[in-house]
């Protein structure tokens, strides 16, 4: 599907592969989808994608770009098109929103965009470490979170509670050197996940932020739920890993020889979906964290996943560790199940 400019209106794999050397190859042609996906659109050119997702009743959106210029695509009726910004940003990784006219972003070096749904702006923040996520139970309750991972740099808390981001302070943490967060997600205000580095989880009851332990020394990549006792959190460097929260205690488990995972999305509490590196696509069963792995077309690296409101689940992602100029983009959609 081609991209057209839009007039008006930046995850943790990247790391792995800067701190390793593991770059991917240049772009190539997209390549085949497996049975059952197909193209979103043709994102050869769009830079990496970072995260997909769409707020209630607004656009689905693709977030990324390249390190020194963010990218946004957003998906309309006739199809799907490039965001034009007023200001130029860097890569941007993840949003969340409320609305059409109510529409988060952030982004490295401290970037977090607002979208009214007219126009985006830059709003200013307390740190210049990367922002990796970002979630709120209400328009004057949000979360995000970031650092810098491998490179120096801090594990960030931030919290906007309508008027002006604020910068919070870590709790101490047992783990040792835990230099970022990687995700957050919620599902109510006294009832917040954070996931990050050699894996870190912290929970947020609306009072305080405590320390929980999993089972799982991997990073952890992403979290998402399907209520207060059905929450699902990915990683891995090498091989997957998974734990479940059922609102007692964590159950965890290694899905080797399923590569590492970097994003979750969940539409009912009894399935999970999950992408990682190696161009991993799978359906995870919450009740025993078994994984079944669509076979794989692809060496390219999804980063995030998501199911919209008109049934059709997206993955994202691209090259992502290329360390030359030679940035890939890869966007395949599939129907929803109906019992996923």
């Amino acid at each position: 599907m081609p991209v057209k400019r839009l007039s008006g209106l930046m995850g943790a794999a990247l790391w792995w592969a800067l701190a390793t050397g593991c770059g991917e190859p240049a772009p190539t042609p997209e390549p085949d989808a497996p049975a059952g996906w197909a193209p979103a659109f043709d994102a050869t050119d769009a830079g990496w994608l970072m995260n997909v997702s769409a707020p209630p009743g607004g656009p689905l959106l693709a977030v990324g770009g390249r390190f020194d210029q963010g990218a946004m695509y957003q998906r309309r009726a006739d199809g799907w098109a490039l965001v034009s910004f007023t200001e130029a940003v860097p890569l941007l990784n993840w949003s969340h929103g409320f609305g059409p006219d109510d529409v988060w972003v952030v982004g490295n070096e401290g970037t977090v965009l607002h979208g009214d749904g007219v126009q985006w702006r830059r709003v200013p923040v307390p740190t210049d470490q990367d922002l990796w996520g970002i979630w709120g139970a209400a328009p004057d309750d949000l979360w995000a979170v970031g650092g810098r991972g491998r490179q120096a740099g801090d594990a960030t808390l931030l919290h906007f509670d309508g008027r002006e981001w604020t910068g919070v302070q870590v709790p101490p943490l047992q783990r040792d050197r835990v230099a970022a967060f990687y995700k957050v997600w919620g599902s109510a205000h006294d009832d917040v996940w954070v996931v990050g580095q050699k894996g870190a989880v912290l929970h947020w009851d609306g009072t305080a932020w405590t320390e929980h332990f999993v089972g799982i020394s991997d990073d952890l990549i992403s979290v998402w739920g399907a209520g207060r006792e059905r929450v699902i959190v990915v990683g891995g460097r090498s091989n997957g890993v998974v734990a479940r929260w059922d609102g007692q205690a964590w159950t965890s488990r290694e899905l080797a020889p399923l590569p590492g995972l970097n994003g979750v999305w969940m539409r009912t509490p009894s399935v999970a979906h999950v992408v990682g590196i190696e161009g991993t696509l799978a359906v995870l069963d919450v009740d025993t964290l078994t994984a079944h792995p669509v076979p794989a077309t692809t060496r390219l690296t999804f980063h995030s996943v998501f199911g919209d409101a008109s049934g059709n689940l997206t993955a994202v992602g691209g090259n992502l560790g290329a360390l030359a100029d030679a940035y890939q983009g890869l966007a395949w959609t599939r129907p929803l199940g109906p019992n996923e």
